[in-house]
């Protein structure tokens, strides 16, 4: 089974113009998953992309490589525009699902604010929603992916922080 990163891939290995090219690999799928996503969030995702040596994988299913940017958007929507760092380093020290839980109304909103459907998304609800689950909650059958059957659980992505 392929890891849904290349481990080869690591941003001092590859030269400018493949970290260009890497950038705009991912910029489309990304921006076509979240149109109205500002242009610096956008810049920090592809950033991220590339250190997880991440880019759209054309073997793969169209969901996987969804659920893939979802699930670092997610991430990066929960430390860049949410409280949830400064909980995990407040002096209550929360523990990482208590500070999820407490800033799914915050991570929730911005990815409202970027994804284009006006009534619902499915999809980008249930990635959202796996992560606030600990692995241990999280049904082994269940894939909150899964929309043609094809389930790839050995590579949860939605556990990226």
């Amino acid at each position: 089974m392929s890891t849904p990163y290349n481990v080869d891939a690591q941003p001092g290995r590859l030269g400018p113009g493949e970290l260009l090219r890497r950038r705009e690999w991912n910029r489309g799928p990304l921006t076509d998953l979240f149109p109205r996503i500002p242009p610096t969030a956008l810049e920090q995702l592809l950033d991220t992309c590339i250190a997880k040596g991440f880019t759209y994988n054309l073997s793969r299913p169209r969901y996987w490589n969804a659920r893939r940017y979802s699930s670092i958007t997610v991430a990066h929507v929960r430390h860049a525009h949410s409280d949830y760092d400064a909980l995990l380093r407040g002096a209550d020290g929360l523990e990482r699902y208590e500070a999820r839980h407490r800033t799914a109304k915050q991570v929730w909103k911005v990815l409202r604010e970027w994804c284009p459907w006006e009534e619902s998304n499915d999809q980008l609800e249930r990635c959202f929603q796996v992560t606030l689950l600990q692995p241990e909650e999280r049904d082994p059958e269940w894939d909150p992916m899964e929309i043609d059957g094809d389930s790839d659980i050995a590579d949860d992505p939605m556990d990226l922080d």
